[in-house]
């Protein structure tokens, strides 16, 4: 009988462990799926969780040193008004099971009120330009999978941008899904605009023009005075 009992403990104590087995498979099944989220306040408010099944990293060109830099200190190189800057967002599948849809959305917005966008040429992959947001769709990424998309945008003119040096940090995320952010990336960079134009509006041609008021004022008291001179000279001669 104590046979009996032992034997049957054993099986029920294998039978408890495969069950746990299987769970602790299913568990690791999904978390590769669905993955842990880290949430993060972001600027301007709000909050970003990230997923992690997909890596971001962006980066901004520097013409100086012919090569794409994370990001461009002021006192390493500065970018003028009408200035092209280009970008590259790098994004990888670092999960271990295959994302059926990967897109970027990079955060022009915060970007718009000093530069324009120009294009999306280079590369495999066009970018959509709407509500003041670059985006691109990559389709799906199998594991260990990269893709490297690139645009370009252009700093406004001079009169149309703050003067001195300004420093900018333009924000790009990348998403497995549409309600979850995988990872997010920054891209800092400067504009100098050295520029000392005064812009003022001009006076309407049916306005006083003070400018024109003031040289004939000046022209007349350089007469009155020029015939002042002539009657003294008259006076003495007498």
């Amino acid at each position: 009988m104590n046979s009996n009992m032992t034997k049957n403990m054993t099986i029920n104590m294998q039978k408890i462990l495969s069950y746990l087995l299987i769970v602790l498979g299913f568990a690791l099944f999904f978390s590769n799926v669905a993955n842990a989220k880290e949430c993060h306040t972001v600027y301007g408010g709000g909050e970003v969780c990230e997923t992690g099944d997909l890596s971001l990293d962006k980066k901004v060109y520097n013409p100086e040193a012919n090569e794409y830099w994370d990001n461009i200190d002021s006192k390493d190189f500065v970018f003028a008004p009408g200035q092209e800057v280009q970008f590259s967002l790098r994004v990888k599948n670092i999960s271990k099971i295959t994302v059926d849809s990967a897109k970027i959305n990079d955060d022009f917005d915060r970007l718009d009120d000093y530069m324009v966008f120009v294009s999306s040429e280079r590369g495999d992959y066009r970018a959509e330009v709407t509500d003041h947001k670059v985006k691109f769709d990559l389709g799906g990424l199998k594991p260990d999978e990269e893709v490297t998309v690139y645009f370009v945008a252009r700093f406004k003119k001079a009169e149309e941008l703050p003067a001195g040096t300004t420093c900018l940090t333009n924000a790009a995320h990348v998403y497995s899904h549409q309600d979850g952010v995988s990872d997010s990336d920054f891209a800092s960079f400067c504009v100098n605009n050295e520029t000392d134009k005064i812009v003022t509006a001009k006076t309407p041609d049916t306005g006083f023009d003070l400018q024109s008021i003031l040289t004939m004022q000046a022209i007349g008291f350089a007469g009155l005075s020029l015939l002042a001179l002539r009657k003294a000279k008259a006076v003495i001669k007498k």
